[in-house]
């Protein structure tokens, strides 16, 4: 398999050396092959039809003659025809050949290098997913659920990857596999865990490093593994930092505390299906000084349901990490709205 593989690249690799080489003989095979087209039409119209008929009609038949069929091509009534019909038998034939091999061969290499994880992304807001572990397939179903592009960066391609979904073969804290996978047009990028690594977050963290240097606007997400590790993580400067494994402790010690939760939870955790999930909203500049009930009453009246306001840390900004921004749930009704301030309500999935 791996022998196979290795060839396959190698000749992934010939190919477009080759199709290279060929760039400027296919401009020019092209043009050659239009030129004698266009020649060979109007002469079959002058000499072979006395300008009868259309211009098109004339085409039809030179085009015809190409592959050996039609009236023209089997028997023309002048000298002049006999010549085109020669021409285009020996010359147009090869220069069609040349124009199609090399056409097909372009596709083929192109199709073969997005299949290898060696072409670029042109995908325009997107979501990065760099590095890859057993909640891969997972965040792949409930972001294209959402509607979202996505670009994926690991090592080896995942199996049984979705065709939508761009893949990109190498280190994701290289910055040519991040440039590879659209970071400078990506709108977010989740950082996986590696569990080749065990507790060893470092990987991780150098993604978040290299993806924090080349675009620090993009929003990024870091799933840490290892507690202890946080205050590294934290010269990333990434947005936000996750510990699944300690996310779905707390979440199975709910279920097993509150029986029937579970059901509940799973609606509002998923984007895949007809129920509900979480967002977020910027609350507007214009409800600044008014009252945490007006400002629910407002989401409410749009059929959401509002349960708590996230605001930055205190003395802080809105350009504060989102990891620092403190969740107030269930705020009290009376307390006033002061700016910068997001919303955060359970809404009804599009699915």
């Amino acid at each position: 398999m791996a022998n196979r593989f290795t060839k396959t690249v190698k000749n992934a690799k010939r190919g477009l050396s080759f199709s290279k080489k060929f760039k400027h003989r296919l401009l020019g095979s092209l043009i050659l092959f239009l030129v004698l087209l266009a020649v060979c039409t109007l002469a079959v119209w002058w000499q072979e039809r006395n300008f009868q008929g259309s211009w098109l009609d004339a085409l039809w038949s030179v085009l015809f003659t190409l592959i050996g069929q039609g009236e023209f091509a089997s028997a023309p009534r002048t000298f002049v025809g006999r010549i085109i019909v020669f021409l285009l038998s020996i010359f147009g034939v090869a220069l069609f050949g040349v124009v199609f091999a090399e056409v097909m061969q372009r596709l083929i290499n192109s199709r073969l290098k997005e299949m290898l994880g060696m072409s670029i992304c042109k995908f325009d807001g997107h979501i990065m997913i760099c590095g890859w572990n057993e909640r891969g397939p997972h965040l792949i179903r409930q972001l294209t659920a959402s509607g979202r592009q996505i670009a994926v960066i690991a090592e080896d391609r995942p199996k049984d990857l979705h065709g939508d979904v761009f893949f990109v073969q190498g280190s994701p804290s290289d910055r040519e596999a991040l440039i590879k996978g659209g970071i400078m047009k990506a709108r977010a990028a989740i950082l996986l865990w590696d569990p080749n690594l065990g507790d060893d977050d470092s990987r991780t963290i150098l993604t978040g490093l290299a993806v924090e240097s080349m675009r620090p606007e993009v929003y990024t997400v870091m799933e840490l593994h290892n507690p202890e590790n946080e205050h590294y993580a934290r010269y990333a400067q990434v947005d936000d930092i996750l510990y699944t494994d300690s996310l779905i402790a707390d979440i199975t010690a709910m279920c097993t505390h509150y029986e029937g939760i579970s059901s509940f939870i799973r609606d509002i955790l998923s984007t895949s299906d007809d129920g509900h999930s979480f967002a977020s909203f910027d609350v507007p500049s214009n409800f600044a000084g008014r009252t945490m009930r007006e400002l629910f009453e407002h989401y409410r009246a749009q059929g959401v349901l509002p349960i708590g306001v996230i605001v930055p840390p205190e003395g802080g900004t809105e350009e504060a990490p989102a990891a620092e921004w403190r969740s107030r749930v269930n705020p009290s009704r009376d307390e006033t709205v002061a700016l910068p301030m997001k919303a955060v309500c359970i809404v009804k999935n599009n699915g």
